[in-house]
């Protein structure tokens, strides 16, 4: 079997277990996650070229971006206050994002790969600095979705045979957009 063979495999049997989820829950944002896992890992499967290399290597990678895109909001117990957050940790974090996309790039990843694999740093800084906002919480989110079909779409191109799977991919986003985005980013009724 080919590594395109077995990254199709990953690729719809992940969409067949994303529709069968956001049909029965009606919640997108687990389908969701389940594509970004799939997206990241097969592009890093065409670029290691070799399933043992990306099992190690590229199943962390790809899954932290998921599990991030997978998190749902919980209202920090502590107050935040202005002392929590200094330039110098935005500094560091801003130069670490730049780092890693760096790393990636100079190893021969694409664009939207480094740059996906440099955001999960930037997203990270965001929740921490606004703790306080369930909207920021998730309107961040976005980029995981875009950067990771983008990293697909620069890896593989427009074969015939993915073009289902991006489509699919950008419905349930839009549905995501559309339905879950709006209930998740209100703010709960206290009664």
């Amino acid at each position: 079997m080919g590594i395109d063979t077995i990254s199709y495999l990953i690729l719809y049997s992940s969409l067949l277990a994303g529709i069968v989820t956001a049909w029965k829950t009606r919640f997108y944002q687990t389908a969701l996650s389940l594509l970004v896992f799939s997206s990241i890992f097969a592009v890093f499967l065409r670029y290691a070229g070799g399933l043992f290399g990306t099992l190690v290597y590229g199943s962390p990678l790809a899954f932290l971006p998921a599990y991030l895109f997978y998190m749902q909001y919980e209202r920090s117990p502590r107050k935040s206050s202005d002392d929590d957050r200094s330039v110098g940790d935005v500094i560091i974090g801003y130069l670490l994002v730049l780092f890693i996309v760096f790393l990636f790039k100079r190893a021969g990843a694409g664009w939207f790969l480094s740059l996906l694999m440099g955001y999960w740093v930037l997203y990270v800084l965001i929740i921490i600095s606004y703790r306080d906002s369930r909207r920021v919480f998730y309107y961040a989110k976005v980029p995981f979705v875009l950067l990771s079909t983008g990293a697909l779409v620069k890896e593989f191109g427009l074969q015939r045979g993915l073009i289902p799977f991006v489509m699919a991919y950008l419905v349930l986003f839009v549905l995501w957009l559309k339905f879950d985005l709006p209930e998740l980013t209100k703010e709960p009724r206290l009664t």
